[in-house]
């Protein structure tokens, strides 16, 4: 069982309100570090850069001019014996993972250890805007991560100076690793982190107000974070967390976190809670087959990182969705369907459209991007519109926009 005792509890909601809380309110210019002291190896750093200039570390890359993003991560060797292996995960702000690599690092003597790695597209211009995560792995144990941005066509770093890079939950007094699925019988509070990608415009005092909406759509609780983003910063985190005094009080479903920043929306997180067999054995996951909703977001086209919930009429044609689902590890492979019935403001459906998309045993996530509209603007009904999705044919939720 993961409930903490009250002392344990009392203290970490101190940290969280202080912000004291590891790794909160970090100002640094790199990603999030683990303390890897006593370990074969213990992480140095680590740099991006192009496929096009690799002697130019950047964390902004325009969409036109890259292709490969490479990164070079550097290691102190404290043996001189073993093999260790490598890996890096590559993340979309809404947890879907695009990419795994692994490097082997063969036995040598103890020093500076560099690794290097990268992906992308074989021309440039297929990137996503938004921001990703590269999460580094050493021997399947967490050692670092590192954020960048994919800056669209038109835009630049300034147009966005804070931008979500993504939220990760955790049991109450186990922060090291994040959960996707939590066990109803042994969760008590749930503690979350959003992470930033910001540049320098966004130095100074921001408030942020998280509200938590429980699987039938009621809103929760509501936390409001102060914090101040320090010039320089290139990242930033900040904490927060609910729950209940004892465990079991959670119900079965999905949940999800809404973050407004300075009064503006900035994105979601979500997360699911699951039942365990009698004497604790495996968790049953949410969803269909194992496969769980955990984003729905929509988007102008062309913009794949601000979501957008009222569009204007005189300016929009096409109208984009996106949908994350989570693979839990017994959860079905092969191809699976997405189905959005576009449903008029009068309750009339519009459209219907199916999207295909294949799930293999290496994916834990998987984002999927549809959308309807006009081939010109100006040719929407005013009013809220709503769009329901189904899973090979099960509902799996809805959300709605406007149309002003």
């Amino acid at each position: 069982m993961r409930t903490i005792r009250t002392l344990a509890a009392i203290t970490l909601v101190a940290m969280l309100f202080s912000g004291c809380l590891p790794g909160v309110g970090s100002s640094s210019g790199g990603g999030t570090v683990k303390d890897t002291s006593g370990e074969p190896m213990s992480w140095l750093g680590v740099t991006l850069a192009t496929k096009e200039t690799p002697d130019t570390p950047q964390k902004n890359f325009a969409v036109a001019d890259t292709s490969v993003v490479v990164w070079k991560l550097n290691l102190q060797r404290h043996d001189n014996e073993s093999v260790h292996t490598v890996r890096a995960e590559w993340y979309w702000h809404d947890g879907t993972l695009k990419w795994k690599e692994d490097r082997t690092i063969a036995p040598g003597r103890a020093g500076t250890v560099s690794v290097v790695g990268g992906k992308g597209y074989s021309e440039a211009g297929a990137w996503e805007p938004g921001v990703y995560t590269i999460k580094f792995y050493l021997d399947g144990s967490p050692i670092g991560e590192e954020l960048f941005r994919v800056i669209g066509a038109d835009a630049e770093p300034e147009d966005n100076p804070i931008m979500l890079a993504g939220v990760d939950f955790h049991y109450a007094g186990d922060i090291s690793t994040p959960v996707r699925v939590f066990a109803q019988d042994d969760t008590d509070m749930v503690i979350w982190f959003a992470n930033f990608s910001v540049t320098n415009e966004a130095a100074g005092e921001h408030s942020m107000l998280a509200t938590w909406f429980a699987p039938d759509g009621t809103a929760l609780w509501r936390e409001e974070r102060d914090f101040v983003i320090n010039y320089g910063a290139s990242t930033k985190s900040v904490a927060g967390g609910q729950g209940f005094d004892t465990p079991g009080k959670w119900a079965i479903g999905k949940y999800t976190l809404v973050l407004t920043l300075d009064g503006e929306p900035i994105g979601e997180g979500s997360f699911s809670v699951g039942e365990t067999t009698e004497g604790g054995g495996e968790m049953t996951p949410t969803g269909t087959e194992g496969l769980d909703l955990y984003g729905l977001s929509f988007y102008n086209r062309g913009d794949y990182a601000n979501r957008v919930d009222r569009f204007d009429n005189d300016a929009t044609a096409m109208i984009v969705w996106a949908v994350s689902i989570s693979r839990q590890p017994d959860g079905a492979t092969g191809t699976h369907t997405i189905t959005a019935a576009w449903y008029m403001p009068d309750g009339t459906v519009k459209w219907t459209q199916d999207k295909d998309f294949e799930l293999e045993e290496v994916d834990n996530a998987k984002r999927i991007i549809g959308g309807k509209g006009y081939t010109e603007p100006g040719n929407w009904v005013a009013g809220e519109w709503t769009v329901k999705f189904y899973l090979d044919g099960e509902f799996i939720g809805k959300d709605s926009f406007t149309i002003e």
